[in-house]
This record gives structure tokens, C-alpha cells and sequence, in this order.
């Protein structure tokens, strides 16, 4: 998955550290909160899922608390953080059909300990007739978001999302709104971001009304957690394209993702779209760029080997960390990439670009 640029070699060489993790722990996501970093963390024996907070260069763990048998063998989909506040997402395979078992979590980084304690759901909520993956959490405002996929009653899945009333989640209906599918546009989500009070979606729209097939790469933003949401189709040259995260900032973002195996990237500003020039990278099927990053005014993308960073004058080539990046966070001027290596395991790395 070595990258291919247009411009040539790294263009600055940044001075990595890896953050070692305690007993053979794998880095899963990453998660600013505020000073802090919050590193989702699987480890090989039960109970495999792990929360941990690194603030300067103290390392922290959180009392992570799982309540159905499914909790302790969890590995993170999504973690995010807003005032304190951190909710999460984890999913294992099981049953006679191997689907994902999916566990949602509640908790206080400031409780005396910090705690993430697992909210129990009946099956219907994730699973069962109709259900699709998860796509993962986030914050609008002060209310916590749950996206994913569910069967349309029009056609195919929808884009769906789940709210949280106590400790209870429960699905709103998409069929009819522009997160629901047609007969001519099939709608798939695989990101979700905070905006500030709303939320947007990252993924594509698979055209089927046009004689051919193509898959759009799309945006889907709201200005609150109920909506109302718009669908903002990004250009594309290639016939299969897809957008994969975000970074966003109110009605602003900065989305990657693969067109024909390219990286793409893209302003948005509302419903404005700009196509951004940058080097050209392979981006391997099955590989998820992560969402950029931003510090001191510069954004910047984790692809192997390298970190885009781009300033006044374009897009600058640094060097990045060992092995392929799934996940980015920045907290202050420090930026940090999570790896994984030709083992699979999760390393984490800093730097200060």
C-alpha cells in the first residue's frame, strides 16, 4: 500500500515517538478531548476493549464497564468526546450467523474515577430483521448520535440514525428524507462527524438511474441533531468513488476519500464544492483514509508513509509514521497517528509538524 506522489520524496522529515501502551494493547481510535488524547484500545485477553486518556505524557486508563457477555470481547467502532462527556460504539461477531453484536457506552472523563459503563439494549435496537453495520458516534451539540444502516421500507438501506432518551437508544425512520434511499439513488454512510451543534456523513450514493452504475462520493450535513439534512454530492472522475471521513467546522468541511483509487479531497463550504489539487496517492482497496487533522491553521492527511500538510502555498509532503495510518487526532501543536503494522497490531505515534 506504498503511496504514489506526484511530487516526489518527502518534502520534511517529521521526528516520530511511539507511545507505548500498556500490556501489549493495540491503538483502536483516537479521540481528542481538549488537553487530552483518548486512545480506544483492544488488548489480546479479556476484557479486550480498554479506554485510555493521555494528557502530556501521563497515561491514564479509564474503568471501562461491560455488562453483557458481548462488552468483553468488544473492539471499538467509534469513540468521541464533547465537555467531558465520552460515548462510544463496539461491535464482536457472534451467533449462529456471525453478525457483529453491537454495544453502546456512556461515561465521565472528570467522574472520580473516569468511567465508561456499557447501556445494555435489547436486540431489536442494533440487530435483528433489517439491520445493517454501524457507522459510529458522534456529538451534535450536546446530544449524542448514533449512525448506521437500516432497511428502507422504499428500497435498500437507508442512512439511519439512533438517539439516546436515559440509557435507551431508539432509531428514527430515514425512508423519505434525504438520508433515505430510492429506486434510483441507493445512500450509504460510513462516518460521522461532529459539526459544532449538527452532524455530517461521509460515503457515496449509488446512482442506478442513469444506465450505468456509478457510486458518488457524498456529504450529508445537518445544523442540528434532528436535521434538516442536505445531501451535497462532491465531483468525482471515476466511476467508483467514495468519500470516507471529515473534518468540520459548522457548515465548513475538509472530506477525503478514493476516486477510482486515488485519493480525493474536498472543500465544502455549505453547498459550495471545490475539488482540491494535491500529490497523487494509491489508496488500497479496503484502506479508509482517516479524517484530516488540524493545528495552527494547517490541515493535515495521514497516508502511509506520509503526512499532507497544507499551508498558503499548497500541500507539503512529511514524512510519517511506520505502517499504514487508521486513525488521526490532534491536541495542541502535537499530532497523532495510530498504525497498524504487516502483524496487524496498532501503534501509536506523535509528532509536532
Amino acid at each position: 500500500m506504498s503511496p504514489t506522489a506526484s511530487g516526489g520524496a518527502n518534502e520534511g522529515a517529521l521526528a516520530w515517538t511511539e507511545q507505548p501502551l500498556p500490556a501489549g494493547m493495540d491503538a483502536v481510535t483516537l479521540t481528542s478531548a481538549g488537553d487530552a488524547l483518548v486512545i480506544g484500545a483492544w488488548a489480546p485477553d479479556r476484557p479486550n476493549p480498554h479506554l485510555l486518556v493521555l494528557r502530556d505524557r501521563d497515561l491514564a486508563e479509564v474503568d471501562v464497564v461491560g455488562k453483557t457477555p458481548y462488552a468483553a470481547v468488544a473492539r471499538w467502532l467509534s469513540v468521541a468526546s464533547r465537555d467531558g462527556q465520552i460515548v462510544a460504539v463496539g461491535g464482536a461477531r457472534g451467533g449462529a450467523h456471525a453478525n457483529v453484536r453491537w454495544t453502546v457506552w456512556a461515561g465521565d472523563l472528570g467522574g472520580h474515577p473516569p468511567r465508561l459503563v456499557e447501556q445494555p439494549q435489547p436486540f431489536g435496537v442494533f440487530g435483528g430483521w433489517g439491520a445493517g453495520d454501524l457507522t459510529g458516534i458522534a456529538f451534535a451539540g450536546t446530544d449524542p448520535v448514533v449512525a448506521g444502516a437500516w432497511q428502507s421500507s422504499r428500497t435498500g438501506n437507508d442512512v439511519s440514525l439512533w438517539f439516546r432518551s436515559g440509557d435507551r437508544w431508539k432509531r428514527q425512520d430515514s425512508t423519505g428524507s434525504p438520508l433515505g434511499s430510492t429506486p434510483r439513488a441507493l445512500n450509504g454512510a460510513r462516518f460521522i462527524t461532529s459539526t459544532g451543534d449538527g452532524l455530517a456523513l461521509a460515503g457515496s450514493v449509488t446512482d442506478l438511474g442513469t444506465g450505468s452504475i456509478a457510486s458518488v462520493p457524498a456529504l450529508w450535513m445537518a445544523p442540528g441533531a434532528h436535521g434538516p439534512w442536505t445531501l451535497v454530492r462532491l465531483p468525482a472522475s471515476q466511476p467508483i468513488a467514495e468519500a470516507h471521513a471529515a473534518r468540520c467546522e459548522g457548515d465548513t468541511c475538509l472530506a477525503v476519500g478514493a476516486d477510482g483509487g486515488t485519493l480525493a479531497v474536498w472543500d465544502v463550504r455549505g453547498s459550495t464544492v471545490a475539488r482540491v489539487a494535491t500529490p497523487a496517492f494509491t489508496v488500497a482497496e479496503k484502506h479508509t483514509v482517516p479524517p484530516p487533522t488540524r493545528i495552527h491553521g494547517t490541515d493535515l492527511i495521514a497516508m502511509p508513509g506520509t503526512i499532507l500538510q497544507r499551508g498558503s502555498s499548497g500541500w507539503r509532503q512529511r514524512s510519517g509514521p511506520p505502517g499504514v495510518p487508521i486513525a488521526s487526532a490532534a491536541v495542541g501543536d502535537t499530532l497523532y497517528v495510530a498504525t497498524t503494522d504487516g502483524g496487524g497490531r496498532g501503534r501509536l505515534w506523535s509528532a509536532r509538524p
